[in-house]
């Protein structure tokens, strides 16, 4: 203090500078004290195809990506080791849910915003016991789509909606009671840790496990019931309800459609059997030219992805 007095310097001072460039610095920090938060505690990580999202937190907020892909999963687990993807949940449900008559037709989409409007729907929302989720979304109704807080708040939604669903469909019986968080986390431990792929080879990869082998995505022919032209943008309109499709036109009344799963080709073709203007079936002709689109598309997509892993890593 008598240095501070002698150089005419006000401790008092000092002390409001030092905590001012305290608070810079805290601010400066930003997101990653929320991943710090995260990691310390071992919350679980909710997102919605959320693969490229996990490489740019953890590059960006967590530490630099290390060398190899393997490596990144193992040093994600330890850091993290609950994760749920809800696109991998909902495409899995479905196929488990068609092989019941009475929810067979639930969850069409695969989007976040049409699962959540499903989510939010009577059929849903009047089962027992549902949670109750208290937000600020009629607040945040300015709010669009895509938008990083809102698309959170719809991810919470979903999650444990869905949750909620597939835990009373499980345990279908007259004792069943309220269920806790947990009881939700162990019911979806069949999907703990895999991050759903989009038109890819692989259909998700999973933190913890051997990835699943490569599949091609199965393949289908659409054509146009009236033989008049056919518009691929239509046909692509009407399938993206059941998910992410791609159409390629083969002649003037028919397209082919490359699917990202087995499950989704299969649903798609009893759900469009009696559709009025297109008739949908098993591509059964030559395999050499499709199986080129297809993988050029699939190195297209597995490109990206590296790509993207390799940018975020040295830039």
């Amino acid at each position: 203090n008598s240095d501070y007095r002698s150089s005419g310097i006000n401790a008092e001072y000092l002390s409001q500078v030092r905590n001012s460039v305290n608070q810079e610095i805290h601010k400066a920090i930003g997101f990653t004290h929320l991943v710090r938060l995260l990691k310390k505690h071992k919350k679980p990580i909710v997102g919605h195809n959320l693969f490229m999202d996990l490489l740019f937190v953890y590059e960006k907020f967590h530490e630099s990506l290390p060398e190899s892909f393997e490596e990144f999963k193992q040093s994600l687990h330890e850091d993290f080791p609950i994760v749920f993807d809800t696109r991998h949940i909902i495409s899995n449900m479905k196929v488990e849910l068609r092989k019941d008559e009475k929810y067979k037709d639930f969850f069409r989409g695969t989007s976040l915003l049409s699962l959540f409007g499903e989510c939010n729907a009577h059929r849903v929302r009047s089962l027992l016991y549902q949670p109750k989720i208290e937000d600020n979304l009629e607040e945040a109704c300015g709010m669009r789509e895509h938008n990083a807080g809102y698309d959170s708040c719809l991810v919470g939604h979903v999650f444990i909606r869905l949750a909620h669903f597939y835990t009373m469909w499980k345990n279908n019986s007259p004792s069943v009671r309220p269920f806790h968080f947990q009881d939700y986390v162990r019911e979806f431990s069949e999907f703990k840790n895999c991050l759903n792929l989009i038109r890819s080879a692989l259909t998700h990869v999973s933190l913890t496990e051997p990835d699943p082998e490569n599949i091609r995505p199965q393949w289908l022919i659409v054509t146009n019931r009236c033989k008049s032209n056919i518009n691929t943008e239509h046909v692509k309109h009407i399938l993206s309800a059941f998910g992410d499709v791609n159409t390629r036109p083969i002649n003037n009344h028919s397209c082919l459609v490359a699917l990202p799963s087995v499950g989704m080709a299969a649903g798609l073709l009893v759900e469009m059997k009696n559709h009025p203007q297109y008739y949908v079936s098993r591509y059964e002709g030559d395999s050499g030219s499709v199986a080129l689109w297809l993988t050029a598309s699939i190195v297209g997509i597995s490109a990206l992805l590296f790509g993207a892993y390799v940018l975020r890593k040295h830039l």
